[in-house]
């Protein structure tokens, strides 16, 4: 780092301290250095070369200090070049007015050169680290995008055909659905693909795949967007609502399966059902998408194509049903907590455990997080749901304590939805029951995702900063996954990082999310954060993360999520290969 290159301006309605400022920086090998004595040159000289350094007297006639900083604040705003005021005023009042409008340091007249240039290094150096630190930030953001991009696509896209697969379809309808300009939907089953499977294999199935995929195109004439559905479904999203344009669709696409399949040598026979629904204006995606894969006709029927009718609307409940049912599910015991651990790489101890959320219902059996918790979201019942794994986690953490269960290093991440967090009540209400139950703030820990504080970024700064204080441990979930910029990093306290699960996986294979690993693991540690990576499922991924400085880790390779019980007695028998444990342990006996 060569300071001496640093850009230098100096500003003092004297001259003579002007040129003798600037005499000694140039004595001392400082090759770019400036001095203006009129402070209405000042923002001119700024805008065509902005200075490394300010060095700035704060008494001068017509347009002082203080009026000079504030217009190079309103110009520059946060990108504001460093400042040193010159004064021969020490009193609290100049002092405290300077430093309140930003100024980094002071240099008293007259000037003791030693204590000029020492200062002036100072903040040089200083400013020098805080611009590697953005740049450093501004890379990784431009990789995280442009990883998350390739990641996005490939999500959407089957790799075998190259259509949409149902994640881009489900895409294409939100944005279908959002322009109410009418939509239809042909829902496709292909038959006697297993039969293929059967006897020429998997390869010859995708290839057949993806050449009746090509027909089904050519008939379609750019009036609607076909994907793959599911394994042999698939689905046209078209914007054509009238139910008979919709039927002599259909019957074109029929057209495609009236002889075999041509594949190379092969003759191929398939068939192929088709259900329809349309919608005149908005529509529930899920509910449309559900009503052309009910009007589907039976295979074996004499009918091979069939529009959604009302008789069927009796099956179309079961969203609904299940939205009812989460009302009310935690009192009346359906819902419980499994843990999953999470293990410091560098000594393989057992350091906490997240808290997840399991639901099984008496009729309608095991049902996924995925399904349920966005449904809770949208009626509102995550809160009460909130609520209650708050109170189930802090009674478990009771009953571990009272069993002499957990040491003084382990805590519990609980995982916060957004209406949950920027509730301006959240932070106290949290604080007041860890007071109740008598649990230090240093066992609980909270989770919340990025697009979670995008929802509202100004009430959960408030509820952040209010946990921080009181020492709760908060962690970006899924971080560098969201649409949110990284700016908040800096200016939000959180303690921990999390590296998403899309960053793990392919770590063995793909440089780039290797690079990616480091670079958030050393982002979150110039911020002062720890690194968790979830998702990890091989000795290897482990081994890797461990090299670059990521403290700690979960997934499958360690462990499921186990109910409590199951949680202990996993602990217990924590015995991690090759590396023992060297410290002591988290449960008693393990």
């Amino acid at each position: 780092m060569n300071l001496a290159s640093k850009h230098v301006l100096v500003v003092d309605d004297n001259p003579i301290n002007v040129e003798l400022l600037l005499d000694l920086l140039d004595d001392n090998g400082f090759t770019q250095v400036h001095g203006i004595s009129d402070p209405s040159h000042v923002l001119a000289h700024c805008q065509l070369q902005k200075p490394d350094l300010i060095l700035l007297d704060i008494r001068m006639p017509v347009l002082d200090g203080y009026a000079l900083i504030s217009l190079l604040q309103k110009q520059f705003s946060h990108q504001m070049p460093p400042i040193i005021v010159l004064t021969a005023q020490i009193d609290d009042e100049t002092r405290y007015r300077a430093l309140n409008m930003g100024a980094r340091d002071f240099i008293t007249k007259p000037f003791n050169h030693d204590e000029v240039l020492q200062r002036i290094r100072n903040a040089l150096s200083l400013e020098h680290r805080y611009q590697v630190r953005d740049q450093q930030a501004e890379t990784l953001e431009r990789m995280v995008a442009k990883r998350t991009q390739e990641l996005n696509r490939q999500s959407r896209t089957d790799s075998i055909t190259q259509l949409p697969n149902r994640r881009g379809l489900m895409q294409a309808l939100r944005e279908a659905a959002l322009s109410a300009s009418g939509t239809g939907l042909l829902f496709i089953a292909l038959d006697d693909l297993d039969n293929v499977v059967r006897l020429h294999g998997y390869s010859i199935a995708d290839q057949l795949i993806a050449h009746t995929s090509q027909q089904l195109s050519a008939h379609l004439d750019n009036i609607g967007l076909l994907g793959l559905w599911g394994g042999s479904e698939l689905l046209v999203i078209t914007p054509v609502s009238d139910q008979y344009e919709l039927e002599q669709l259909a019957t074109r696409l029929l057209s495609t399966f009236e002889q075999d399949q041509a594949l190379g040598d092969l003759l191929l026979p398939l068939d192929a059902r088709i259900g329809i629904s349309w919608a005149s204006g908005r529509f529930e995606i899920e509910r449309l998408v559900h009503m052309a894969a009910l009007a589907l006709p039976h295979r074996g029927g004499n009918l091979r194509i069939q529009r959604y009718q009302e008789t069927l609307e009796v099956q179309q409940r079961h969203r609904l049903n299940l939205q009812q049912a989460i009302r009310g599910a935690p009192q009346r015991g359906e819902m419980s907590l499994a843990f999953q651990p999470k293990i410091s790489l560098a000594t393989q101890q057992i350091i906490g455990a997240e808290a997840l959320l399991r639901w099984h219902h008496p009729e309608l059996g095991h049902i996924s997080p995925a399904d349920f918790i966005p449904l809770a979201e949208a009626s509102g019942d995550i809160l009460a749901i909130g609520e209650w794994v708050l109170e189930e986690t802090m009674q478990q953490i009771v009953t571990w304590r009272k069993q002499g269960l957990l040491n003084e290093h382990f805590h519990i991440a609980v995982n916060v939805a957004a209406r949950q967090l920027t509730r301006k009540d959240f932070a106290q209400k949290l604080l007041d029951r860890l007071a109740a139950y008598d649990i230090p703030e240093r066992f609980l820990a909270l989770e919340v995702t990025e697009s979670g504080l995008m929802s509202d970024m100004q009430n959960a700064r408030v509820q952040l900063a209010q946990l921080a204080r009181m020492n709760v441990a908060v962690a970006i979930d899924d971080f560098g996954t969201g649409h949110s910029s990284l700016a908040y990093v800096k200016t939000l306290p959180f303690s921990t990082l999390k590296i998403d699960r899309a960053f793990v996986m392919d770590l063995e294979k793909n440089a780039v999310d290797r690079q990616l690993a480091v670079m958030i693991t050393q982002l979150a540690h110039a911020v002062g954060c720890d690194v968790v990576a979830e998702g990890i499922e091989t000795a290897s991924q482990a081994a890797y993360l461990r090299s670059i400085g990521c403290e700690a880790a979960q997934g499958f390779y360690y462990a499921r999520p186990l109910p409590a019980d199951d949680f202990v007695a996993w602990c217990n028998n924590w015995a991690p290969q090759p590396m023992p444990l060297t410290t002591r342990s988290l449960f008693n006996g393990a």
